[in-house]
Parts: C-alpha cells; structure tokens; sequence
C-alpha cells in the first residue's frame, strides 16, 4: 500500500519533483502525490464499497451538489474553500459534515484520476527530472492496484476530468483526511458552554405543527394533526394505494425514506393474537458500518423490527390494504428510473436521492392542503421525528430501546430527535400501539460525561 510507505519520502519526491521553481504541471505533479497518499489513508476505515451500502456514500453526493450549486462554476471544493475563508458556516458540525464528505470524494477522484495523469505526464515529458522522480516513487510503492491501473490507463483525462482531479488534489493536500475524526474530538472545547442553535427545519416543522395541535386542542381535546393529514392522504386521488401504504409506514415506524429503495425495502406481516391484529415491520437500515478500530465504532442497525397493535386509521387502513391483497406480507419497495431525462445513466446515489426527493414532494403536497397556514414544511423526516418524539412521551420505553427503534446502534444521536422538552407531554395512540422493538445489533448507552460511547450487551426487546 502507499500509505505504507513513510511520508517523509512522499513529501522528498514531492518536494524534488517541484523543485525551486516548479511549473503549474510539476506543482500538480508533487501535489498529486501526497494526495494519492491522503486518498489512501481517507480509504483505511471504510472503503467506498461499505459507506454506498450504509448510504452514507449517497449522503456525501448530496452535500457535494448542495456545495455545487453555490459555485459558480459548480465545483464544490472551491465553494467549501471560499465559505471556509469568510467564516460563515452555521456550526462547528456542519462545516465537518462538507468537509468529511468532500474528502471522501476527493479521494476518489485523486484514486481514479492519478494513474492516468501520471502516465501522460510520462509521455509528455520522458525525460524530465520529474519524470525520473515519479518512476522511482511508483518503483518503490508496493500498491498493486496502482501500477495496474497506471499500466491500463490508455487517455490523458479531458479537460472536465482534469480540472475535476486538479481541485480534488487541491482540497486533498489543504485538508488531510482525519478517518477516526481524532482532531474533531480534540478541538471540542468547553462543554460546559452551550451556545444557541436553531433547530434543524424538520424539528422546526414538528414544533409549529406540534403548537397548531395545542390550539386545536383548546377547543376539540381530541384532535390529532397526524389524523388531519392522513385524512388528506386518504382524499388525494393523486395519491396511489402503494404511495399511501409508503406514507402510512412512515407515519407507524419513523423510517427514512430511503429505505423503501429496491437495494432494502420494508417487509410488512399482518397476524392476528388473541384476536387482534398486529403488524410486524422489517426495516433494513439504511445508514449502518461496521466497527474498525477502538475509537470508531459500529453504527445503525442492519435490521430492525417493530410490532404493533392497530388503532389509529392508519394501521387499520394499512391492515386492510394487505389483506385485499390476499397475502400476510407484502414487501414495501420502490424503483427508480435508471436513466435521466436525457438519457444519462443514473448512479444507484443519485436514483435514491431522485426517489426520496419525489416521495418528499408527495408527502408535501398533501400537508399544504391539509394545513394551509403552517409555515413550515412537512417531509417524511418530521414522522420520523414525531415518530421519536411520541417514543419519548410514552414512557414505555427506555433509551436503548427508543435507540433501537430508530435504527441507531447508539443513544448518542437521540437528542437530535423529537420536539421541545418545554411543551407538555401527551400520550399518544401510535405509541401506545407499539407492542415490541427489536434490533439486529445491542445499543450502546452514552455517557453525557464523555465523548465516547460505552458498550452494553443488551438486546433491546420489550
């Protein structure tokens, strides 16, 4: 591996490929070698192959197009690099969050693009010092996969590859990959202090939805905004059968969207006990990794049950809709158009992403109609967070168990869910419903006291 090589050697190759006075092309050159060696180590935790199936790849492609967007030559890097010299990011987590994504991406643009610039470089300038340099740093590199890909590499990049690799290179090299996040932790500060935030908007959502649910009930003690809106669904003839079963899952379970996607999927199973209907619901996670080192440890569960008892309209609605279709389970997935408009083959990132912003616009469109005044939006991710929030109010059950229903391997992340601590807690039929969570993997608690979760080997199961 390169990265097995000391990086005093890279950066003296580096440095006598550059020389004093280096040209643009030996500067990329030098450059690129230290971030083929960045690349590597961005790599050594998780492979691209492990964060595409955990989604967290995906993820990384929507914040890099977010960025784009805000460039006027729609490159992402620069746009990071120009918001980071102003200073104007809204916190310490959001500017890591661009930041570990663009890395990730960086390194592999830097991965696929620097056998081919190397070898054309080779065969522009043979005999050049530079050239010399690079031929003895690929000499001394026990990468396999490398030299391959330099020996098959068979055209220089084109001018949007080129300037696609020259930018990675340049975020590379001004910011190293920090797998295990170690300088993060290190420059956490004073816990102590705790500066005002604004709520993310799907917490924003819930809470003005949560306060027009208060004011209703001032004058109906029974109204329930999720009864509102499900009436609505049931109204919309825009609506299918299947995008309504979708939204009446989101609703039960507190799923991401993504999850109804062909590469997971929910499994749905009707029985009855005792002669009442009961759901089980068979979630395959959508953000999940496995442990690689003692301070990174696994995240998201693999698969997650919930079962539950069917009393609001939803979950009789949902019940009837399976038994028409004369089986006890059914399996809830969608696909999406392998191809663009234009005829563009669509990565699986990019169909996901494509099916989750439709589902969204769906879950939008009925709120409009059904609440008229709410300035905020509705998406799928304020169920999921209503979902978090009723778990909360129930007072059934603990925090591991909430942990688990949500598809965490972790109590950490629970804070980030539900609506204000302030408002009054009610119970709610959805809660009360659920009758057993069950997870593939334990959950961890954690400790407020330190920054790194301690282990637990106990299953949730109520």
């Amino acid at each position: 591996m390169v990265t097995g090589l000391p990086m005093k050697i890279l950066r003296d190759a580096a440095a006598a490929i550059a020389g004093r006075n280096p040209t643009p092309s030996e500067r990329l050159l030098s450059d690129s070698l230290i971030a083929y060696a960045f690349a590597q180590e961005a790599n050594r935790l998780y492979a691209p192959e492990d964060l595409i199936a955990s989604g967290t790849w995906q993820k990384y492609e929507v914040r890099a197009a977010a960025l784009a967007k805000k460039s006027p030559r729609d490159n992402p890097y620069e746009a990071f690099l120009r918001i980071d010299r102003a200073g104007v990011w809204e916190t310490v987590n959001t500017r890591q969050a661009y930041r570990s994504a663009l890395v990730r991406l960086a390194a592999q643009s830097v991965i696929e693009g620097a056998p081919s610039f190397w070898k054309h470089y080779i065969s522009q300038e043979p005999t050049a010092k530079a050239t010399f340099q690079l031929n003895e740093w690929l000499r001394k590199s026990s990468d396999s996969a490398l030299f391959a890909r330099f020996v098959a590499a068979q055209r220089p990049l084109d001018k949007t590859e080129y300037d696609s690799f020259r930018s990675a290179v340049g975020f590379l090299v001004a910011h190293p990959p920090d797998p295990s996040h170690q300088a993060l932790r290190k420059n956490i500060g004073d816990r102590s202090v705790k500066p005002k935030r604004k709520p993310n908007a799907q917490i924003a959502s819930l809470r003005a939805i949560n306060q027009h649910q208060d004011r209703k009930r001032k004058s109906d003690p029974t109204y329930c905004w999720l009864d509102t809106y499900w009436r609505f669904v049931l109204a919309d003839d825009n609506t299918s059968d299947l995008q309504r079963a979708t939204i009446a899952t989101l609703i039960l379970t507190g799923c991401r969207p993504v999850e109804f996607s062909c590469r997971l999927g929910i499994e749905v199973s009707i029985a009855d006990v005792d002669a009442a209907k009961r759901f089980t619901f068979k979630i395959h996670g959508a953000k999940t990794a496995t442990k690689k080192e003692i301070s990174v440890e696994a995240k998201g569960q693999a698969i997650r049950q919930i079962t539950l008892g069917c009393h609001s309209p939803e979950a009789l609605w949902l019940h009837r809709h399976i038994s028409r279709s004369g089986e006890n389970r059914l399996v809830f997935s969608q696909a999406a158009a392998p191809y663009s408009s234009s005829g563009k083959v669509l990565s699986i990132a990019e169909q996901e992403r494509l099916l989750t912003n439709s589902l969204g616009k769906r879950v939008k469109k009925i709120a409009t109609r059904a609440f008229p005044r709410l300035k905020h939006n509705v998406t799928p991710y304020v169920f999921r967070h209503a979902f978090a929030d009723a778990l909360r109010a129930e007072g059934r059950f603990d925090e591991q168990a909430r942990a688990a229903a949500l598809g965490q391997q972790s109590t950490r992340t629970l804070g980030h869910y539900g609506g204000s601590n302030r408002r009054r807690k009610t119970q709610s039929v959805r809660s009360q419903q659920i009758v057993g969570i069950d997870a593939s993997s334990p959950v961890r608690e954690y400790s407020r006291s330190f920054p790194n979760d301690v282990g637990t080997n106990s299953r949730p199961r109520l």
